[in-house]
């Protein structure tokens, strides 16, 4: 049977040939040696090292490929690939959701245009929040801690979010939280759920509108016109806001603008 040299299955493959020769060291595949010391391989090793591609594809790892191939049965074979197949599946359920993420940014921005020009009335999503941060300090609780430690793993899932308490509102307070959120088919897929930290806001019509933060933060001021905005249009503002931020930028360490796109949850006067 021919055989060929490593250098021509590699350049085959689209690999080194340092790469076969790992697999080799692992007992992936036994070449035909010389007293040379060059290795050969015919068309049945050339195939094998398909296969090995294509498992390696798949996300196994040299170890895992090495049991499928010269250990398993091919039922234990069959098990983890249907293994496998769940995995992929779930990281490609998440893909989808970072591709959402991505997709739901830009829809917001777009609103936000809009929401230059004034408030409007549109509707909040359904949304998990955690607070971490109250006015400019963190909250130095271990499990709230804990949590952004969790949250932070899904960094590209989650999104920036301020909120001003109902009181603090209808009072012209300044005082204000800052944390993060979910959207909530994220957070239940990520295994989030409300508790004691945690907390779950339903969808509702909101008051939309947006606001650059800066560091000569007007939290009274923005209070003032949704006051005079919901008494305008005979409404009740019933819940704290909720902001997403949807964009940043730091002109240097003294000078931020954080864009927020704000939902003020209200209820209709009736006359």
């Amino acid at each position: 049977m021919k055989t060929y040299k490593i250098g021509e299955i590699a350049k085959l493959l689209g690999i080194s040939a340092e790469t076969i020769r790992n697999y080799e060291k692992k007992g992936l595949i036994e070449p035909y040696k010389e007293d040379s010391n060059y290795r050969y391989f015919d068309i049945i090793k050339v195939n094998h090292l398909f296969n090995i591609q294509k498992f390696q594809k798949y996300g196994y790892n040299l170890h895992e490929i090495k049991e499928i191939m010269n250990e398993s049965t091919m039922k234990e074979a069959e098990h983890s690939l249907i293994n496998r197949e769940k995995e992929l599946l779930n990281e490609a359920f998440y893909l989808n959701l970072k591709i959402n993420s991505v997709n739901t940014t830009i829809n917001f921005m777009a609103q936000a245009q809009d929401a230059k020009q004034g408030c409007f009335l549109g509707e909040r999503p359904p949304l998990y929040r955690l607070n971490y941060q109250k006015n400019l300090e963190l909250i130095e609780d271990e499990r709230v801690q804990e949590e952004v430690v969790k949250w932070l793993k899904y960094a590209d899932l989650t999104f920036m979010s301020g909120s001003i308490q109902l009181n603090a509102i209808m009072n012209l307070g300044k005082d204000f939280d800052f944390g993060f959120c979910l959207d909530k088919r994220t957070a239940e897929f990520l295994g989030i759920h409300e508790n004691d930290i945690v907390q779950f806001y339903d969808s509702c019509p909101a008051i939309v509108f947006y606001y650059e933060a800066t560091q000569k933060n007007d939290i009274e001021g923005i209070s003032k016109m949704i006051l005079k905005y919901a008494n305008e249009h005979h409404l009740r503002i019933v819940g704290e806001s909720i902001s997403r931020v949807i964009f940043a930028r730091w002109v240097d360490e003294n000078e931020y603008f954080i864009s927020h796109l704000v939902w003020i949850p209200y209820e209709k006067i009736e006359s």
